[in-house]
């Protein structure tokens, strides 16, 4: 049996595992063929293709040593699709693993799952599962991509006007903690539509699928207004400043502030920004 916990610390999710597998004197805790564990479907079931490769990316943290299976399966655990084994005897401070999975077979409903038969407490975050072959080796999937391509897109809009305002300020975007690496993107609670993004699609993802399919970009900022607060006008010009950065980060020379950081993304040129939308 295992009991997770969920528990908020600095707007991260962090996710709190009590495996209890062990044989004793006095009684035997039983485990299941496997072990015991957590898993994720995604949404609606992950298409998992036979062949192809598969990165899942994790962090973990754990006082004892860990033997935790990394697995691809059917969506009822039944059907072993790839898996692989993370061993280490030292993860007492949060340690990044990546593992590369295989897929044996072609589920279109799958779930990436974590699961142990050792006794301990072990702590998750930032878990990903990603195909290793994207489209144009950007992270988008191939297929979805592919799909918008055909249309031939003249410009792509983000963010989209409710997702820039938010319901109220102090849950809008702000493209600044939208960009590095994606373990260190806050993330916010979209109260418009009332869930957690982590921001893992930000400002320069948008500005590079926006190149990859020859569309024009166009960037939308914030200028002080949500559905329900706005700033006064007195008090509109970090608004301004972060607006002014966010096109210093796109076109800006890669010596310049904001444009060092996108070259350090891998994007050492300016991006072909030449038109923005205010609020909506």
């Amino acid at each position: 049996m295992y009991l997770p916990t969920v528990l908020l610390a600095s707007s991260e999710i962090r996710l709190l595992s009590k495996w209890m597998c062990s044989v004793t004197a006095r009684a035997v805790i039983f485990v299941p063929a496997g072990g015991v564990g957590i898993y994720n479907p995604g949404f609606w079931g992950m298409n998992i293709e036979q062949g192809k490769v598969y990165k899942v990316v994790l962090f973990v943290r754990s006082l004892g040593s860990i033997n935790v299976s990394v697995s691809l399966t059917s969506s009822d655990g039944s059907k072993m699709l790839a898996t692989a084994n993370i061993l280490d005897s030292d993860v007492s401070n949060w340690t990044k693993v990546e593992v590369l999975l295989e897929a044996t077979g072609t589920n279109p409903n799958s779930r990436l799952q974590l699961t142990t038969s050792r006794k301990g407490v072990i702590w998750f975050d930032q878990v990903s599962a990603m195909p290793v072959d994207t489209y144009k080796g950007h992270g988008f999937r191939n297929e979805l991509i592919e799909m918008l391509d055909d249309i031939k897109p003249q410009f792509i809009r983000f963010p989209g006007g409710c997702f820039i305002e938010g319901e109220w300020l102090r849950n809008a975007f702000r493209w600044k903690e939208s960009i590095g690496p994606w373990e260190e993107r806050p993330g916010h609670f979209g109260d418009v539509w009332m869930y957690w993004t982590d921001d893992g699609l930000g400002y320069f993802e948008f500005l590079q699928l926006a190149e990859d399919l020859g569309s024009r970009p166009i960037w939308v900022f914030n200028n002080g207004i949500s559905h329900q607060d706005q700033v006064d006008t007195t008090a509109v010009l970090p608004f301004v400043q972060e607006a002014l950065d966010g096109l210093e980060f796109a076109r800006g020379d890669s010596n310049s502030k904001w444009g060092s950081v996108r070259a350090a993304m891998g994007h050492p040129e300016p991006f072909d920004l030449k038109y923005v939308a205010v609020g909506k």
